[in-house]
C-alpha cells in the first residue's frame, strides 16, 4: 500500500503569504504587536528580489528627501551595521539607490522574523484558499515535501506579488497594462565578479555617447557620477548592444545594458535579462521565462566579455533562483489609486506609505523603458489595501489596488516594504479587536506606523542612515 501525503492543520491569528518585500514586514509588524504569525515562502529564502542582488529603490525622493521609515529603514539599518548595504544614494535617474548583499539580506531577514516571534515555512507553495457564504477567507492550505498544511487565521495578508490569495478568493482582478492587458517583462538577475571597473570608466571617459540616458531629467548622469556614487546604476552601451544585435550576438529584447552596484565592490548585479510576452502567473510561461533567462544570461556574460573594457575576465558569482517579476494581476480594492488622485487631500488623509520612486515602465513587447519622473512623493491610501467582495484579507506589496501608471511607480521594492508594515500592523489591530481589517480605525493605524518611524505625508524628513548626498 502507498503511503498517503501527509496532513497538518495549524491555527494562527495572522498569516502572511510570501516572504518577499510585500510580506516579510507584514510578518514581522503583526509580530511584534502581539499577533500569532506564521510567514509562508514558496521558495528558500526570503527578501524576494533583494534576495537577487537588485538595489532597492524607493527610500529617498527627487529632492533627497527619506520617504521610507520604519522596518523598511531598520531593515537597511541592519545590513550596514554587517556591511550587507553601503546606505542609500542619490540617483538623477532613479531619486535613489541602495545597494544590497543578497545573502545578507536573507540573513537579516530570518534573524528579524526570529526576533519578532514569526514562525516562517520555507518551501511551501499556496494550493487553495477556504472562503465562507460571508465571503471570509478562514483557511489557506499549502503544501511542502508531501506534506499538505491547512492554516487558520483571523487575517491573511497577500505578499504573493501575483496576488495568488486574492485570485483564488475571488477578489477581481484585471491582467497587465490597463486598456492593452500587456505585462512588464521578466528579468533573471545575475551577480558577477573579477572585472575592472576603473578600466570601464576610462572607456566611458573616450566614449560618452555611451552613457546611455541624455533626457533632461538625468542632468548629472555621467561618468564623473559613477565614480564618485558608491551605489549607483548604470545605464548604456546602446551602440554596442546595437552593433552586437547586427552581428547576432545579441538577441535580448533590450536596446541598452544595466549594471548596479551591490553593497560588495568586487560584485555587481546584472539587470539586463529581459523575458517579454509572458504572463508570469501561468506555470507553464512563466517555465519557458526561466529556461529562456538562463540562456540570456550566458548571452550577457559573453558580451560583458567580448564588448566592456575591464570585464574581460568576469564571471558569473550567483544567478538568482526565480524570475524577477515586474507585473501580473491587479487587483480592484475599496479604494483605487489612480494618476488624478495622487495628491488628493482623501489620499493624503488615508496614506499609510509613501511613495517616492518615478513612473517607470518597461515594455512588454519592445527594447525601451518609458520613465517620467515624479516630483515628489504621493500616498498610498489603506482603502487600496482592502480587497473588493472578500473580508479577512489585505492586499500587500504590488498586489495592491492601483491603476497601472501608478503601480509602475509603487511596484519598487521599498514602496512594498511599507506598504507590507501597514498591511501587518493593520492585521494586528483587527486581531486584537476582534473585527476584519475593513472596519480598522486608519486614524489610529497612521498614528501607530508613524510611532514606529514611518514617514507619511506631511512628515517627511531630510536623508539619514547612510544617504549620500552630492
Amino acid at each position: 500500500m502507498r503511503p498517503p501525503l501527509r496532513e497538518n492543520h495549524i491555527e494562527y491569528d495572522v498569516a502572511v503569504i510570501g516572504g518577499g518585500p510585500g510580506g516579510l514586514p507584514a510578518a514581522i509588524a503583526a509580530a511584534r504587536a502581539g499577533s500569532r504569525t506564521v510567514l509562508v515562502e514558496r521558495t528558500s529564502a526570503l527578501g524576494g528580489a533583494a534576495a537577487s542582488g537588485l538595489g532597492v529603490l524607493g527610500y529617498l525622493d527627487r529632492s533627497g528627501n527619506q520617504a521610507l521609515g520604519g522596518i523598511a529603514q531598520e531593515f537597511v539599518d541592519r545590513l550596514i551595521a554587517i556591511d550587507g548595504s553601503p546606505g542609500h544614494f542619490r540617483c538623477p535617474v532613479h531619486n535613489s539607490i541602495t545597494p544590497v548583499s543578497p545573502d545578507l539580506v536573507k540573513i537579516v531577514a530570518v534573524q528579524m522574523c526570529r526576533e519578532a516571534g514569526v514562525d516562517i515555512l520555507f518551501d511551501h507553495e499556496l494550493l487553495g484558499v477556504d472562503v465562507d457564504d460571508t465571503d471570509t477567507i478562514r483557511s489557506v492550505t499549502v503544501y511542502g515535501k508531501l506534506t499538505t498544511t491547512r492554516i487558520d487565521a483571523k487575517v491573511f495578508i497577500d505578499g504573493t506579488g501575483d496576488g495568488d490569495v486574492a485570485y483564488l478568493a475571488g477578489v477581481p482582478h484585471t491582467l497587465g497594462q490597463d486598456g492593452t492587458q500587456t505585462m512588464q517583462p521578466s528579468t533573471l538577475m545575475f551577480t558577477v565578479t573579477n572585472f575592472d571597473l576603473q578600466r570601464f570608466w576610462d572607456f566611458l571617459d573616450e566614449n560618452p555617447e555611451e552613457m546611455g540616458i541624455k533626457e533632461e531629467y538625468a542632468a548629472g548622469y555621467d561618468v564623473d557620477f559613477l565614480r564618485r556614487t558608491r551605489g549607483h546604476c548604470y545605464i548604456g552601451l546602446t551602440t554596442r548592444v546595437a552593433d552586437a544585435r547586427e552581428a547576432g550576438k545579441f538577441t535580448i529584447p533590450r536596446n541598452q545594458f544595466i549594471y548596479i552596484a551591490t553593497a560588495s565592490e568586487r560584485l555587481l548585479a546584472i539587470n539586463t535579462s529581459r523575458l517579454t510576452r509572458i504572463d508570469a502567473s501561468d506555470p507553464v510561461q512563466l517555465s519557458k521565462g526561466l529556461e529562456t533567462g538562463y540562456t540570456q544570461v550566458w548571452e550577457l556574460v559573453q558580451f560583458m566579455r567580448e564588448n566592456m573594457p575591464g570585464f574581460e575576465d568576469v564571471e558569473i558569482s550567483q544567478i538568482a533562483p526565480a524570475l524577477g517579476i515586474r507585473e501580473t494581476r491587479h487587483f480592484a480594492g475599496e479604494e483605487r489609486l489612480t494618476m488624478d488622485s495622487l495628491y488628493t487631500d482623501a489620499t493624503s488623509d488615508r496614506a499609510i506609505a509613501l511613495s517616492a520612486y518615478n513612473i517607470d515602465i518597461h515594455s512588454g513587447t519592445g527594447d525601451g523603458i518609458d520613465l517620467h519622473v515624479v516630483e515628489k512623493p504621493f500616498g498610498i491610501p489603506f482603502g487600496a489595501l482592502l480587497p473588493q467582495n472578500v473580508n479577512g484579507l489585505l492586499l500587500s506589496g504590488r498586489t495592491i489596488s492601483v491603476d497601472s501608471t501608478v503601480f509602475a511607480a509603487a511596484r519598487v521594492m521599498g514602496t512594498c516594504m511599507a506598504i507590507a508594515e501597514a498591511a501587518g500592523s493593520a492585521a494586528a489591530m483587527a486581531v486584537r479587536d476582534g473585527g476584519t481589517p475593513k472596519e480598522v480605525d486608519v486614524v489610529e493605524l497612521r498614528q501607530g506606523l508613524a510611532e514606529h518611524g514611518a514617514i507619511l505625508p506631511g512628515a517627511l524628513t531630510p536623508a539619514t542612515a547612510g544617504a549620500v548626498a552630492p
